[in-house]
């Protein structure tokens, strides 16, 4: 069961390491490229000297690549850790607390299906997302605020559900150990002399 344990482990490992990329990368890029005044080639027109709003949409085109190489390794991570984990409950490898092993179980299936409501959802919001830059390149305000519209309100979901699942699965890597370790035995009674 070791190796399946250790699968395990990096496979959560790697699962919160893409969110917290993603995340970080969307913070510090959200958050700097407005700030900085950058000018977009070929869509200056459009935004009419709102540096704040070409710097969103340059992030927004730069960590397009990021996210979706997040989602996938996020998939392929998730398929191994719900893998191993029915691996392990089969075996009877969970001995530790019932708490903990019922805790890591639910964090795995929540992170499990917060990530199959977004591989669902994805499709729809990226559709509204590539609307909204073919809009701004042919400056059509109106066609462009529509699908950004659109866009912000599944964004905000996706957003909420992006932050959830970091907890979840953070939450599944503390209850692991405490899921796996046997629970001590009670010590035995003291003969009578």
């Amino acid at each position: 069961m070791r190796p399946t344990v250790t699968l395990l482990v990096l496979a959560l490992a790697c699962w919160l390491a893409a969110i917290a990329a993603a995340g970080t990368a969307a913070m510090a890029a959200f958050t700097a490229l407005p700030r900085l005044g950058v000018s977009v080639t070929g869509v200056e027109a459009f935004f009419a000297g709102d540096t704040v709003e070409m710097g969103r949409y340059a992030a927004g085109r730069m960590l397009a690549p990021v996210f979706m190489a997040s989602d996938w390794v996020q998939f392929t991570m998730a398929a191994a850790s719900v893998s191993c984990t029915v691996r392990l409950v089969r075996t009877g490898a969970f001995r530790g607390w019932r708490t903990a092993r019922v805790a890591f179980i639910a964090c795995v299936a929540v992170a499990a299906a917060l990530l199959a409501w977004r591989a669902w959802t994805a499709p729809a919001m990226n559709g509204e997302l590539l609307s909204y830059w073919d809009a701004v390149e042919a400056r059509d305000s109106t066609a462009a605020a529509d699908a950004k519209a659109r866009f912000d309100g599944m964004h905000r979901a996706a957003d909420a559900m992006f932050r959830t699942s970091l907890f979840v699965v953070l939450g599944a890597i503390a209850m692991l150990p405490g899921a796996l370790l046997p629970t001590p035995s009670p010590a035995p009674a003291p003969k009578d002399a």
